[in-house]
């Protein structure tokens, strides 16, 4: 028989997917304290600004709130493409509704818990009973590297607008840019990583522990044979990750559309450099800060500072952070009803067993 070539979906799962598993006390900790510093540093901003100048300014949006969460469907839909032209085209590819679906359910979980990647175990999970594991870990792997060079480069041309068609103070500039450098590090670091083998490196610096050794034992192999997939992935497919980049790339690029919409009810004067530079330049600052749970109070004082420093002033910044954070928790809900979806019908796949 031939060896599986590409990202070959196999039958069955080549290694069960293990349960999701509870945070160590520790962590839950960390979590709460994170939480609370978060949601500490949201109240007291709202409380400089002042409710009135937020209030005015949301009432400027009203209805449209409704309209933008429906909006977002589309880069929402565009990142899930992006996920979907990276498989192997066939009868064993997943349908592009349930890895919406998916894609949904894991961007909940990034949403909420630190660090934005708790989803992506979750995603491996629900994918891997249709494609298997490994090619479901490898598909992730490869999406997340292609939506790291879309976001890189949306980030860094939004950055360069705002550097070039605004008069900023000197620290919003340099934050700006070294988040940008510092995006860019992590990309390099990643390509790095996915050229040299990304998990059977990993497995084998842990398994010189003698503790870990027996227990690292059986994934030495599925994790070289993992590694080569991705690799081969970026031998043969180069395309499909261009597709892929393309796909993301303007899932980015929703977030642009609803800003833009946003400073025309808020800032008329506002135009397309002005929505560009807002989202690029928070996005950039905003990824120093992985670690507060959906950057609660972070997010909002630096989407706040984002205005001040192009001069689009407080009050609009405060309202414009409540309209997103309101969307981000809109879409979150039906990520975790996916979830709850897929968990039910594990629990009845169980027990007709």
């Amino acid at each position: 028989m031939a060896t599986p070539t590409h990202l070959e979906m196999e039958a069955t799962p080549a290694t069960a997917p293990e349960p999701l598993r509870e945070s160590p006390p520790s962590r839950r900790t960390l979590r709460i304290v994170l939480l609370v510093i978060g949601l500490a540093a949201f109240l007291l901003l709202f409380k400089i600004v002042g409710w009135p100048a937020v209030s005015s300014n949301l009432e400027r949006i009203g209805p449209w709130f409704a309209a933008l969460a429906a909006l977002y469907t589309l880069p929402q839909l565009a990142f899930a493409l992006g996920w979907w032209a990276i498989f192997e085209p066939g009868p064993r590819r997943p349908g592009v509704g349930r890895l919406f679906a998916v894609y949904l359910a894991g961007d909940s979980f990034n949403y909420v818990a630190p660090g934005g990647v708790a989803g992506e175990p979750l995603k491996a999970q629900m994918l891997a009973g249709r494609t298997g594991t490994r090619a479901a870990v490898a598909s992730l792997t490869i999406h997340k590297h292609a939506d790291m060079v879309a976001q890189w480069a949306f980030v860094a041309t939004g950055v360069g607008v705002a550097l070039w068609r605004f008069s900023m103070p000197l620290a919003a500039r340099i934050a700006a840019v070294a988040g940008v450098l510092g995006l860019g590090a992590m990309l390099l670091l990643l390509t790095w990583a996915l050229r040299r083998g990304t998990y059977s490196p990993v497995l084998s610096r842990l398994a010189r522990w003698k503790v870990l050794a027996r227990r690292l034992e059986r994934f030495q192999r599925p994790a070289k044979d993992l590694d080569d997939r991705i690799r081969e992935f970026y031998s043969r497919h180069r395309g499909r990750f261009a597709a892929s980049v393309a796909w993301c790339l303007l899932g980015w690029g929703g977030g642009l559309l609803e800003t833009w919409i946003v400073l025309r009810l808020l800032s008329p004067g506002a135009g397309w450099d002005a929505a560009f530079a807002v989202e690029a330049m928070a996005m950039a600052v905003n990824n120093m800060f992985l670690l507060i749970p959906g950057r609660l109070g972070t997010a909002e004082g630096i989407r706040v500072g984002v205005f001040l420093a192009l001069g689009l002033g407080a009050g609009p910044g405060a309202a414009y952070s409540l309209v997103r954070r309101g969307r981000e928790v809109a879409w979150a809900v039906p990520g975790f009803a996916a979830f709850f979806h897929w968990q039910a019908g594990q629990a009845m796949a169980g027990e007709g067993r």
